[in-house]
């Protein structure tokens, strides 16, 4: 899953327990093993025979009704070597037919007609899911079918037809004699595919439904049902003493496969154990939006499993021998998988670290959900409300290298969530340090105008530019008389400035505490309120570091503008690892009033002129947009502000 562990912060009760169960399973399978062994391997033969017979019948009648069209053929034949690879995953059923001592040619018979049904609604999940590879080992239908129909459409109706198919020759396979046994077994799997059906709608959720009874409820509906339709097969009435152990047993096994699928599921934004403990309402609050989860969702998952193991444990000894038998031997294999997979591990070195801390991230500004969570592991995501309203209502609007980008439903502003955590962005920055932005450019480019503008309506001398970047608006404001300052989170940008400005810089990253030098006159923040996790308290240090009527200039990309309208998530701009916030004006407005500022109104860059504009320049000019796709406000700290008193100390540092 990760390269982290989970089990840094494991509860050393818990891993006694379950280090115990674990030496008491160990040896519960060989004895059964050794023991059935003929018995297992006659009933994984009459597993493969079964399917293959129903599925050669499948092909014969199928070319008998469609006088042998060969794309009928050809997917039915794509379908049995699916079908055939997928065994597998029947092969548990033979213990349950030890237990219930089932005759060899009604569990040929019922196992092949249940199965056929029980791997239509596998074929239907890849399509949902667009599984193109099944467990990274075996191309699924949908893929042989996409390679081979290269139409996406076709492909995913071909894939549908094939699921019906099967399922209709499974139900018609077990309606043929209906007998008593065949007719329960009917009704029971039609019973667990309809659930199944639920499960499976309910997964495709917005994230504001997910939490932990709805996570228990669709696992119990898609997956725990999914195996209790090949179990009709055997035990449609469910009297075997081993069936609410089983029932049990595969939601436990779920919750691993979500451990193992974890990355792929949060990057189709589709529930997962670990995404619902670190959504889950109700849980403690963080300090401040930026920091991370005080109870790491790992943690919290780990602790959960091992409840589960232990308390599955415990139903075991409860049941018949064989069927204990059986159910200790399933339970030791999980947990052997369980540890495969990271948890109930101690400790090394007595210490809890974060992930990754002690090497390079090796990560870019390109890479993608995928890569992230593979290299630092879940706790390197952050779910966070809306960070201008802090309501928790939202839809996704779009992806981008695997982020949900969405939009709240309350103020309509657009936000990543789940994000990478503020101080992994920062040291990302400190990494990539060096890499050019190509709103560095605006900012030379717009810097005499902006001055002027400031100029203008400026009440006093003092100017600190957050954000620096080039240094383009320091220089020429301090042409315009004004006494200027810098902060700016690249070391390398500082360096280079400090022969111009000396001690008047500074490294830093806005809002961890308060700003230097004193009170201020203006403040420039262009384009640096996107990158922030928890803008409205950045602002809040910066209405602190404002005089009266002090002067605030902001400038953001705009997500209403042209250009976005145009090119969508090709626009640049839209970065889920650059930029955590996508303002529209409406937006950045509530922001900024409800951060205590007053809002003079919105700033248009000047056009440039015809002689030295692109022609895609003058595009965006005459669809109404500007050349930057820029949104720029000019605000001020309200001369009346109830908070409104000078620092103390607003002399520079430099003395």
């Amino acid at each position: 899953m990760s390269r982290s562990s989970p089990s840094s912060g494991a509860d050393p009760h818990l891993l006694a327990e379950i280090e115990a169960l674990g030496r008491a399973l160990a040896s519960s399978g060989a004895e059964f093993e050794t023991q059935h062994a003929d018995a297992l391997e006659r009933y994984r033969r009459s597993i493969s025979q079964g399917i293959h017979e129903a599925l050669v019948e499948l092909q014969q009648d199928v070319a008998r009704l469609s006088g042998k069209n060969p794309l009928c053929t050809e997917i039915l034949l794509l379908a049995a070597d699916y079908a055939d690879w997928l065994q597998w995953t029947f092969w548990d059923l033979p213990y349950f037919g030890i237990a219930l001592d089932a005759p060899e040619e009604d569990f040929r018979r019922t196992v092949s007609a249940c199965g056929l049904v029980y791997l239509s609604i596998r074929v239907i999940d890849d399509l949902v899911d667009r599984h193109l590879w099944y467990r990274g080992r075996q191309t699924t239908l949908l893929a042989n079918l996409t390679l081979r129909h290269r139409q996406g459409d076709r492909a995913e109706g071909l894939t549908v037809l094939t699921a019906l198919l099967l399922c209709f020759e499974g139900l018609s396979r077990l309606s043929r004699d209906l007998d008593p046994k065949a007719a329960r077994s009917l009704r029971s799997t039609l019973d667990s595919t309809r659930k199944v059906l639920v499960g499976m709608v309910m997964e495709e959720s917005d994230r504001e439904q997910w939490g932990p009874e709805f996570y228990e409820r669709m696992i119990e509906l898609k997956n725990v049902e999914y195996s209790s339709s090949l179990y009709a097969a055997l035990d449609p009435e469910h009297e075997s003493p081993l069936y609410p152990f089983l029932r049990r047993y595969y939601a436990l096994a779920q919750k691993l496969n979500d451990l193992q699928d974890y990355t792929a599921d949060e990057a189709r934004g589709q529930p997962n154990l670990v995404s619902i403990y670190r959504h889950r309402p109700g849980r403690a609050p963080a300090a401040s939006i930026d920091e991370p989860p005080p109870s790491p969702p790992l943690q919290a998952v780990e602790s959960q499993v091992g409840r589960d193991f232990l308390e599955l444990a415990e139903a075991a000894e409860a049941l018949p021998p064989v069927e204990g038998t059986i159910a200790r031997l399933k339970l030791g294999e999980s947990l052997e998988e369980a540890r495969l997979l990271g948890l109930f591990r101690r400790p090394e070195g007595g210490g809890e670290t974060e992930p990754g801390e002690d090497r390079p991230l090796g990560l870019s500004w390109d890479s993608n959900l995928s890569e992230i969570l593979e290299s630092l592991g879940p706790e390197a995501l952050v779910e966070v409300p809306c960070p201008v309203c802090s309501e928790t209502g939202r839809k996704m609007i779009l992806r981008q290298q695997g982020f949900a980008l969405n939009r709240c439903l309350e103020c309509f502003h657009v936000y990543v969530s789940p994000r990478l955590r503020d101080d992994l962005q920062i040291r990302l920055g400190r990494e990539l340090d060096g890499e050019e932005d190509d709103f560095l450019r605006v900012q030379r480019i717009y810097a005499e105008f902006l001055c002027r503008l400031l100029r203008d309506q400026a009440r006093g001398d003092r100017l600190l530019d957050l954000g620096f970047g080039g240094a383009h608006l320091m220089h020429v404001a301090r042409a315009y008389g004004f006494e200027v300052f810098g902060l700016d989170s690249s070391p390398r940008l500082v360096e280079a400035q400090s022969p111009f400005f000396g001690s008047r810089l500074e490294t830093a990253v806005i809002g961890e505490e308060a700003l230097p030098w004193g009170a201020f006159d203006v403040v420039v923040m262009s384009h640096v309120l996107e990158h922030l996790g928890d803008p409205r308290a950045s602002l809040g240090r910066v209405r602190e570091a404002l005089n009266p009527e002090g002067l605030l200039y902001v400038a953001v990309p705009d997500l209403g503008s042209v250009q976005f309208k145009i090119l969508g998530k090709q626009w640049n701009v839209i970065n889920p690892l650059v930029h955590f916030q996508y303002f529209n004006q409406a937006s950045l407005t509530r922001l900024l009033e409800d951060a205590g500022f007053e809002v003079l109104e919105r700033v248009e860059p000047p056009a440039f002129k015809e002689r030295v504009a692109a022609p895609w320049m003058k595009l965006m000019r005459d669809l109404g947009g500007n050349e930057s796709g820029e949104l720029a406000l000019l605000a001020r700290r309200p001369k009346q502000d109830p908070d409104a008193t000078r620092p103390p100390d607003a002399t520079s540092r430099e003395d």
